[in-house]
């Protein structure tokens, strides 16, 4: 039986993992503040495995738990989910630290040395915190096959157990391959990564863009 999936979140990002994960196969619950919201996404999800609630009932409920809110709100998104209910448990980060500007793209609000990857497995330390998709629009997540191909995705996180679960529905999803660049303080590439993809949207105006590493 597969795992139950909480994603903590009720955004656009969380929304639309929520209808992946429900393909694949998982029992899903979609958490947030104002459950309320969610009613409409359960009407039109039409699966029996796809439930609503709080934070702290996604929480508990889950075996792997997705944080999908935005990265500055994360340890917030904790407190209210409940911390000891993350214990032992993957969680699959896919939250940048941005900070909004009124003008152009907004900026990092991480540093490599205290990258937001790091601080939610310092926030939450018996949970097993894996940085994975958060350099890709929340559309192209599954099934990323565009024009030059399939792209591949990268992860940081000190589980290994954790990290292959995590590059088994990479790969499952679609994506050429996943790279594993180590602990969890290499998510601040990944979160700079996803920089590089905000500011090249910005710039041209493309949005369903990803990356690919070439060998020779």
């Amino acid at each position: 039986m597969k795992e139950k999936i909480g994603i903590i979140g009720s955004g656009v990002v969380g929304q639309t993992l929520g209808k992946s994960f429900l393909k694949s196969g998982y029992e899903v619950k979609v958490g947030s503040r104002n459950p309320e919201k969610l009613k409409e996404w359960l009407d039109n999800v039409d699966n029996s495995n796809a439930s609503i609630g709080t934070f702290e009932e996604t929480a508990s409920f889950a075996d792997i738990i997705v944080i999908a809110v935005h990265g500055v709100d994360a340890t917030h998104a904790i407190d209210l989910a409940g911390k000891d209910n993350f214990t032992g448990k993957i969680v699959i980060d896919v939250t940048n630290p941005l900070s909004e500007q009124k003008a152009g793209p907004p900026k990092l609000a991480s540093t490599q040395e205290n990258p937001l990857g790091k601080q939610i497995q310092d926030y939450i330390p018996d949970a097993k915190v894996v940085k994975a998709f958060n350099i890709v629009n929340c559309f192209i997540m599954v099934n990323p096959i565009l024009e030059e191909g399939s792209p591949d995705m990268f992860i940081a996180g000190n589980d290994e157990g954790a990290k292959q679960w995590a590059n088994d529905l990479i790969l499952s999803w679609g994506w050429n391959a996943c790279y594993d660049l180590g602990g969890i303080e290499n998510s601040y590439w990944l979160e700079a990564f996803a920089m590089l993809w905000v500011v090249y949207g910005f710039k041209n105006n493309q949005w369903t863009h990803a990356f690919k590493l070439l060998h020779r």
